[in-house]
C-alpha cells in the first residue's frame, strides 16, 4: 500500500511538574520541554496514491497487535489493517445473516482482542474473534420502548459499558409524535445477556439539537446547532470510564461501579465566534425552518470549551480546545488525574485523535467536513 512519506511533526510541549519547598509550583511557559511526535502512517490519501479509500469514518479501534480496525458508517463497513498499513481482513459485512449488520456505531476490542460491533437497527452486539475476525455470536441489548442503547463505550469484567437514552420522539396520546424532554444520556454496564438493569454510573447531558415537531401533519425533524456543546466519553486504564460535556473542561472520572473517583478541571478563556464565523455557520442552514428555529433558540457567542477527548495507557486525559478563527491548529490540553497540565500538543485543525494505545497515537483527518482519512503519530 502506498505510503506518504512526508512525515508531519508536531509539537508536544511537555510541563515538568516540580516542588517548592512543600508546595507544588507552577511552571512558567519558558520552563516548558518539548517532544516531537510524528507521523508514521496514513490511510486513505488519495492525493498520495493510496488505493484504499474511507467514505465516513465514524470510529476507530486497535487490538494488541497493533491492526487498525476502521469503522465506516456510509457504506458501511469495517475493515482491519496491520500495524504498516496493510489490509487484513474485514469484519462481518453488510447485510442481515449471521454476523451481518445495516447500520453500525461503535467498534471496541477488548482485553484479549475480540472485537464487538453495535449494530443499530437489531440493537445488537455482535462478537467477532480476535484473531480471524471471524463471526462467533451476537447479544440483543434490552430496549424497552422509550430508552434503548445507542452506541458501546468500552467493555470490562463485567460486561459493556454503553450510553442508553431515550429517543428525543415520542407518540403522544393523540397519536403524534411529541418531543421527550429527558433525553439525557445514561451510562449503564450491559452484563453478557444484554440486560443493563437500573443502576446507572453517570449521567451525561445530551449532545445540543434542535428537535421539532409539526404542529399540524405532527412529524419531525432534527436540526443541528452552530458550535454545539457535545457529550464525550472514554475508557481509561482499569475499567475507568471518563465523561463530561463540551460547555467547561470538566472530566469525571469513575469506576464502573458508579462511584466518583475524582473531577478533572481546567479553567480556560473562551474562544468568541466572530461575525465572519456566525454568517459562515447561517450559510450552511438546510433550510428556513432551520434559520428560524435557530433563531428561536439563540446563537452561542463563545466556542465549545473542547470538542473531544482521549485518555492515554497512563489515565491523563487529552482534550481537544476549540480555536481561533482561521486557525491551523488545534491545542490538545493533556491534563493528569490531578488536574494538572502535563502538556499541550499541537496538532492540524482537521485531526480528531480517537485513542491513544502502545506509544501511538490513533486518530481521523477531516475534508470537506467528514473523516475520511486515518492518521497514526509515534509518540516519543
Amino acid at each position: 500500500m502506498p505510503f506518504n512519506n512526508q512525515f508531519l511533526t508536531c509539537v508536544l510541549l511537555i510541563a515538568l511538574l516540580a516542588a517548592c519547598s512543600d508546595q507544588e509550583a507552577s511552571r512558567e511557559p519558558s520552563e516548558v520541554g518539548q517532544v516531537d511526535i510524528t507521523e508514521v502512517l496514513r490511510l486513505g490519501d488519495e492525493a498520495a496514491g493510496d488505493t484504499v479509500l474511507f467514505s465516513r469514518i465514524t470510529n476507530l479501534a486497535v487490538n494488541s497487535r497493533g491492526d487498525i480496525i476502521v469503522e465506516e458508517a456510509r457504506r458501511p463497513s469495517i475493515r482491519v489493517f496491520n500495524s504498516e498499513g496493510a489490509y487484513v481482513s474485514d469484519v462481518g459485512g453488510m447485510g442481515q445473516g449471521p454476523g451481518e449488520y445495516r447500520y453500525t456505531w461503535g467498534v471496541v476490542v477488548g482485553s484479549a482482542d475480540s472485537v464487538y460491533v453495535w449494530e443499530v437497527y437489531t440493537d445488537r452486539v455482535m462478537v467477532y474473534d480476535p484473531h480471524d475476525f471471524s463471526f462467533v455470536r451476537h447479544v440483543t441489548v434490552e430496549d424497552d420502548g422509550i430508552k434503548g442503547a445507542v452506541g458501546i463505550i468500552g467493555i470490562g469484567e463485567a460486561g459493556w459499558i454503553m450510553p442508553i437514552q431515550a429517543r428525543p420522539f415520542q407518540p403522544g396520546h393523540d397519536g403524534k409524535m411529541t418531543v421527550h424532554e429527558d433525553a439525557d444520556f445514561e451510562i449503564r454496564k450491559v452484563d453478557l445477556d444484554g440486560d443493563y438493569g437500573q443502576e446507572i454510573i453517570a449521567t451525561v447531558r445530551d449532545n445540543e439539537m434542535i428537535y421539532h415537531v409539526f404542529e399540524e401533519s405532527g412529524g419531525f425533524t432534527i436540526h443541528g446547532v452552530p458550535y454545539a456543546r457535545n457529550a464525550a466519553w472514554a475508557m481509561g486504564p482499569n475499567d475507568m470510564l471518563y465523561y463530561g460535556w463540551g460547555d467547561a473542561i470538566q472530566i469525571s472520572v469513575a469506576n464502573v461501579d458508579g462511584s466518583i473517583q475524582t473531577r478533572i478541571y481546567h479553567e480556560h478563556d473562551p474562544v468568541f465566534i466572530t461575525d465572519a464565523e456566525a454568517e459562515a455557520a447561517a450559510q450552511d442552514m438546510v433550510n428556513e425552518q432551520h434559520e428560524k428555529l435557530l433563531a428561536a433558540r439563540g446563537l452561542h457567542e463563545t466556542k465549545p470549551a473542547f470538542k473531544t477527548f482521549v485518555v492515554d495507557e497512563a489515565g491523563n486525559v487529552w482534550v481537544k480546545l476549540s480555536s481561533i478563527e482561521n486557525a491551523t491548529t488545534a491545542d490538545w490540553l493533556i491534563l493528569d488525574m490531578e488536574s494538572e497540565v502535563v502538556g499541550i500538543a499541537a496538532l492540524p485543525i482537521n485531526v480528531t485523535l480517537k485513542m491513544i494505545r502502545n506509544g501511538r497515537a490513533y486518530g481521523t483527518e477531516q475534508q470537506n467536513g467528514e473523516d475520511i482519512m486515518v492518521v497514526v503519530y509515534e509518540i516519543t
